[in-house]
C-alpha cells in the first residue's frame, strides 16, 4: 500500500539518500508527546540541505536521537523537498487518533445533553 502511494506522488522516482539528525526534542502535541527532528543531507552537487518534521510517538521515528540516520528521498529538481516514508504513517496515526477522540467528546455531550434536557423536551412534545 505504501508503494502505491510513493509511486503514484511520484517519491518512487525521487533521489533515496541517508540523512543525519542534527537535533531531536521532545515535546507535548495535545494528544500526546511529539518529537521534534532537525535533519540534514547532501544531494548530489555537495549542498547541504535541513530540514525538520515531527513524529508522533506511535511512529518509529519517534525514537530517532542526535546523531541517528534515517532513509529519505529527496527532489533532485527541488533538492529542500524531502519524503520519509514513516513520516506519512505517523500523520495517519495522529489523525485517526485525534478524529477517535473528537467523536468520543461529541459523543459525551450528546449524552450528557440528552440527560440534560431530554425530559423536559420529551415534556414539551407529551403536551
Amino acid at each position: 500500500m505504501i508503494e502505491f502511494w510513493e509511486h503514484i506522488s511520484g517519491y518512487d522516482k525521487w533521489t533515496p539518500i541517508v540523512a543525519t539528525v542534527q537535533s531531536s526534542v521532545l515535546a507535548s502535541a495535545g494528544f500526546g508527546d511529539v518529537s521534534k527532528c532537525k535533519i540534514v543531507w547532501e544531494d548530489q552537487h555537495c549542498m547541504h540541505y535541513t530540514a525538520e518534521f515531527k513524529a508522533f510517538e506511535e511512529s518509529p521515528l519517534y525514537q530517532l536521537c542526535d546523531g541517528d540516520t534515517v532513509e529519505i528521498r529527496f527532489n533532485p529538481k527541488s533538492p529542500t523537498e524531502f519524503y520519509i516514508r514513516g513520516l506519512l504513517e505517523s500523520d495517519l496515526v495522529y489523525a485517526w487518533k485525534s478524529g477517535v477522540y473528537g467523536v468520543m467528546i461529541i459523543l459525551v455531550v450528546l449524552i450528557v445533553f440528552v440527560a440534560w434536557f431530554g425530559p423536559s423536551v420529551i415534556n414539551v412534545f407529551s403536551h
